[in-house]
């Protein structure tokens, strides 16, 4: 069968944008003490509802319209 649905496109942002990401300080601090090849990442602060992987992919995704919910039902 078919799939009806259209594969996503993938394009995350290549900056950090402070006009839309919020920066998470609870989870710099841990990454503070991470090893070496994780210091260049930057935590966001998304909704800690138990989506919080899927609401980290569409807020690096450019031009989603998709939610947190139809993300993980796919």
């Amino acid at each position: 069968m078919e799939s009806l649905m259209s594969p996503l496109e993938f394009r995350p942002y290549g900056v950090f944008d402070d006009r839309i990401h919020v920066v998470d300080s609870i989870a710099k601090e841990y990454l503070e003490k991470a090893s070496a090849d994780a210091q260049h990442l930057i935590p966001v602060d998304v909704d800690a509802d138990g989506n919080g992987l899927y609401h980290s992919v569409i807020l690096l995704m450019n031009d989603s319209t998709l939610t947190a919910s139809e993300l993980r039902g796919l």
